[in-house]
């Protein structure tokens, strides 16, 4: 058998020389090193000294001359000038003595001139004293004018609030005057309304009176007539309406069953009550009639508890004057029949 077969295909790598792995290694180092020191150390050129170098050509030239700065000049400073002596002054002459004369009219000049200026100073005191006092003055004069000012506006507002006050009370007076009179002139004016309404129903009450009796002495004298006329009356039978009306008639037959609704159809209209009535009493009255339907007399049976509404009830059967007609013509002779205000 081959080597290649003797070896074992799932065996791991056989391991490479060392030696060659550590060569390689020491010369990275070595060139990391070379190049540190090669880094830090300066270069050679840079402790070298500077060297000149003539340059020569074919043809001479005369060499430019090296430049020398020119000496500064030496500046002399001026001689200060020495001053000149000061000229002795020359002696004064001495002075010429006044004479008495002239030591006089000096003495009585300077009296003089004293003199002008105390009368110029008192000129001026004077002069000041005078515009002093014409200042205290015209001060006097404005504080009077002010003072006089403010008493005619004290005056002038004290008249103002006084006519105020005055026309006030004269326009409270007026209408509280008004007012009087215009109670006075309602409180009359009730006072005639009620005069006015208590002759009304005094009136009222005279003319329903007067037409009871009158009604009274018809029906008096209509039931003589008939009494003369037929000497007798039948008996009465009685029945009741929608109203509560009850009542009699001649002959053995009362009043049909509407006929008390009949009766209040035609005396409502005439009912006069403008008050209002508290609840709905019923007024109950006894109405009496001719033959005829003439309504002969009204008696109140039994009271609404309302006086008016029962004078009321008996003033519109007196004015309705006639009972309408019954079932067949006839009108009972005797009904009772109520009345409620809001039927």
């Amino acid at each position: 058998m081959s080597a290649h077969l003797d070896r074992d295909p799932f065996a791991p790598p056989r391991s490479q020389p060392q030696w060659l792995s550590w060569v390689l290694a020491l010369l990275a180092h070595a060139l990391l090193v070379g190049a540190f020191i090669w880094k830090i150390t300066p270069p050679p050129a840079a402790s070298e000294e500077a060297v000149e170098a003539e340059l020569w050509a074919d043809q001479f030239e005369q060499a430019a001359p090296a430049f020398v700065a020119p000496a500064l000049p030496k500046v002399t400073p001026p001689p200060v000038p020495q001053p000149a002596p000061e000229p002795m002054p020359a002696p004064k002459p001495p002075l010429p003595q006044p004479s008495p004369a002239e030591l006089q009219a000096q003495r009585d000049a300077e009296l003089a001139l004293e003199q002008q200026k105390k009368q110029e100073e008192k000129h001026r005191a004077e002069e000041k004293a005078r515009q002093l006092e014409q200042q205290r003055k015209e001060r006097e004069r404005q504080e009077a004018l002010e003072k006089e000012k403010r008493e005619k506006q004290q005056a002038e507002q004290v008249a103002k609030e006084k006519a105020e006050k005055a026309e006030q009370a004269a326009k409270e007076k007026a209408a509280r005057e008004k007012a009087e009179k215009e109670k006075a002139e309602k409180e009359k004016a009730a006072k005639a309304e009620a005069a006015q309404k208590a002759a009304e129903d005094k009136r009222k009450k005279e003319q329903a009176a007067k037409e009871a009796k009158e009604a009274e002495a018809r029906r008096k004298a209509m039931m003589d007539r008939m009494m003369a006329g037929s000497g007798g009356t039948g008996s009465a039978a009685q029945s009741s309406g929608p109203n509560g009306g009850k009542g009699t008639g001649s002959g053995t037959a009362g009043p049909s069953a509407g006929y008390g609704a009949k009766v209040a159809a035609k005396v409502k209209p005439n009912i006069v009550y403008p008050d209002l009535v508290s609840g709905n009493p019923r007024a109950e009255v006894r109405v009496r009639a001719a033959p005829s339907g003439a309504i002969t007399s009204v008696q109140l049976v039994k009271s609404s508890g309302n006086p008016a509404w029962d004078e009321a009830v008996v003033r519109a059967l007196y004015k309705t004057q006639t009972l309408p007609p019954d079932v067949g013509g006839r009108v009972p002779t005797e009904l009772l029949i109520g009345f409620r205000p809001q039927d």
